[in-house]
């Protein structure tokens, strides 16, 4: 091979390696723009709930305490529109006794038997906000399922670690959603983080579910169980922030 033709080679080569890595930079660059602008998109709502159950529900239970939390996607630039999905877990009620850890063992290990109930809703569908201002209204609305759930744990008097644990009772049901509330930005700086203040309203269908005292001990171990059935609806009262991502 000739000069010539070894210099003509080794740009060739040149040439299509800087061009392979020029490939391989705006395809990674494209990916970060796409990554970067899903993230701007993006923000989680954490709040601290209260459930306050109504009608039928209302009658059988009381007032439910616990978390939420959603997460929200804009549909278009300024954020008018998003889609958002909502989990929950409440406890409306528990119960603990004291009883000995076994009939082998007798009194001398002592336990607590605590029974916790839950509810846990999932939801998701569109948000219409207004994404300006130093408080910022949005209504939502959602269909999705609900879980009532009431558990049995076995714990130590002292250290609180569970022993055992089981499920008493669950049940699932359809629920639609629409609610309300506001942005309030924290800092005039930065709008990525918001305080959230807001209510829904959760109509649920018809589920099986217990309260505090609708399990009675029997002796030599066994339980009876007194579930309601009704309809499920109740207000959620929310209050927590907002955060983008």
């Amino acid at each position: 091979m000739s000069r010539t033709q070894m210099i003509k080679a080794v740009m060739l080569t040149t040439f299509v390696a800087a061009s392979a890595t020029a490939q391989d930079s705006s395809t990674a660059s494209g990916r970060s723009r796409l990554l970067r602008s899903f993230l701007q998109r993006s923000s989680v709502d954490i709040t601290v709930s209260q459930a306050r159950p109504q009608d039928a529900l209302g009658r059988n239970i009381g007032l439910g305490y616990g978390v939420s939390g959603a997460y929200l996607y804009q549909l278009d630039a300024r954020g008018i529109w998003s889609l958002r999905a909502d989990a929950a877990a409440l406890a409306y009620g528990n119960d603990m006794k004291r009883s000995a850890f076994s009939e082998t063992v007798g009194g001398r290990v002592q336990v607590n038997t605590r029974t916790t109930n839950y509810i846990v809703p999932v939801f998701v569908g569109p948000q219409l906000s207004w994404p300006t201002g130093a408080i910022r209204p949005y209504v939502h609305a959602g269909i999705g399922g609900q879980t009532f759930v009431t558990e049995s744990s076995v714990e130590g008097m002292y250290d609180q670690l569970d022993l055992a644990s089981s499920v008493n009772l669950s049940d699932a049901t359809f629920v639609w959603v629409a609610g309300s509330g506001v942005h309030i930005p924290i800092t005039r700086r930065t709008t990525r983080a918001q305080l959230d203040l807001s209510m829904q309203y959760l109509g649920g269908g018809r589920a099986r579910y217990l309260a505090p005292g609708s399990i009675t001990d029997l002796p030599g171990g066994a339980i009876h169980v007194s579930a309601f059935e009704s309809t499920t609806h109740y207000v959620m009262v929310r209050i927590g922030a907002r955060f983008g991502l």
